[in-house]
């Protein structure tokens, strides 16, 4: 016999609850653009728990967020902002304070039990007016519905989400459908590298989908060592030394002149 739906409500609120208290906060500051994060306790020995993973703060997000606020006048200028797998927001939340209109940054992620962390750290960091929006986006599947309801986007943003074979095709797919066509729009994705999905398959599937790929090494990141020695004591640091961040604009099709 199915449970009945009311009792099927009460039970994820119950989740729902537990969740909340079982959360720790911290306070992410770069660059003088600080905000303050639930996530996940870390257990070094659980690294890989698949229903934690995502509601965590790894070093990705954080280096991303670095190299953004960097270069700042990016994020100000781009006409809708857009971060894939948001988990537990970091990088969208630093940007959205960044670029001074929060209401035009989605974060997205596909699990449901995510979005609950993304919505309580945004609520945390914003008020009811002007703050980023939160949706479920599952790659290669509700692309279409998400495209009408948002449009495109000048910056795309994703934080060590490629940690899978399987994911490669359909993440580069909607992204190529989600962002603008204009000469200025970008993805940047901070990647680490892992024996099953090395950095140079991630180029490889987005030049297979279309995009110019541009290596931004680490040491070029200004910030990027102190941050790496700040979190030195951290049990993912290092994961700093495996990761590398990519720009991935779209190819241009050069069009021959048939009268020359």
């Amino acid at each position: 016999m199915k449970p009945l739906k009311g009792n099927e409500e009460e039970r994820q609120a119950d989740e729902s609850k537990e969740r909340k208290a079982w959360f720790r906060e911290k306070t992410i500051s770069i660059n003088k653009v600080r905000v303050v994060i639930y996530e996940a306790p870390f257990d070094a020995k659980k690294e890989d728990d698949a229903d934690n993973t995502g509601m965590r703060v790894w070093p990705a997000a954080q280096v991303l967020a670095l190299h953004v606020l960097n270069h700042s006048e990016v994020a100000r200028k781009s006409e809708g902002i857009l971060e894939l797998g948001a988990g537990a927001g970091v990088t969208g939340l630093l940007v959205a304070k960044a670029c001074g209109r929060p209401a035009g940054v989605v974060m997205t992620d596909g699990e449901h039990h995510v979005l609950e962390l993304t919505r309580r750290n945004i609520e945390a960091n914003f008020n009811e007016d002007g703050r980023p929006s939160c949706e479920y986006l599952r790659w290669g599947e509700n692309v279409g519905e998400f495209k009408d309801k948002f449009g495109t986007f000048d910056l795309v943003m994703a934080t060590d989400v490629l940690y899978c074979p399987e994911a490669l095709e359909p993440f580069f797919t909607t992204v190529k459908e989600l962002m603008s066509s204009k000469p200025s729009a970008q993805l940047l994705v901070s990647h680490t590298n892992r024996s099953y999905v090395p950095h140079y398959k991630v180029r490889k599937a987005g030049s297979k989908c279309g995009f110019k790929c541009t290596d931004i090494p680490l040491q070029s990141i200004p910030g990027c060592a102190e941050m790496s020695r700040a979190t030195a004591a951290d049990p993912r640091h290092p994961l700093l030394q495996r990761m590398q961040v990519f720009r991935f604009t779209l190819k241009r099709i050069i069009k021959s002149d048939p009268s020359s």
